[in-house]
């Protein structure tokens, strides 16, 4: 299955799938207006392995804090199996686990609440999408 999915029909490009694992409905929200230029898909815990192995995402975002199960846990396996070991992992926290993160083997941390931008900064570094002059600056004009 191809990487990404299909293209938004309002654009003439194809958009980055990320899935996001995201138990505070509010903040899936806000991560879901941040991450506007992308193929956003929410996915429970249980469904995150399966849906990357079958999809190929740009990108995951998981929260730590889950319900049965934690993201750091869920980035190890996402980090020990071949066919997503290189699908970079995000993980964007109310915890304070920068090191865990590290060490789980997570491409990128972020603390809740993060300073305005940087999760698309971040999500930009690991995927290099979208490129720098095709990005809105919040004034409208395209900033680099």
């Amino acid at each position: 299955m191809s990487r990404f999915q299909e293209p938004d029909r309002s654009t003439s490009f194809l958009r980055p799938l990320i899935l996001i694992v995201e138990p505070n409905p509010f903040m899936a929200e806000v991560e879901r207006a941040i991450l506007r230029a992308y193929d956003v898909r929410f996915v429970g815990p249980r469904d995150l392995v399966p849906t990357a192995r079958a999809t190929r995402p740009a990108a995951v975002i998981c929260e730590i804090l889950l319900r049965g199960t934690d993201g750091l846990q869920l980035c190890r396996e996402l980090k020990s199996r071949p066919e997503t070991r290189h699908i970079p992992v995000v993980l964007f926290s109310v915890l304070d686990a920068e090191e865990e993160a590290r060490e789980a083997g997570a491409d990128g941390f972020l603390l809740k609440p993060a300073e305005r931008g940087a999760l698309a900064a971040e999500i930009r570094r690991l995927t290099g999408w979208p490129p720098p002059d095709t990005v809105s600056s919040p004034g409208g004009g395209a900033s680099s």
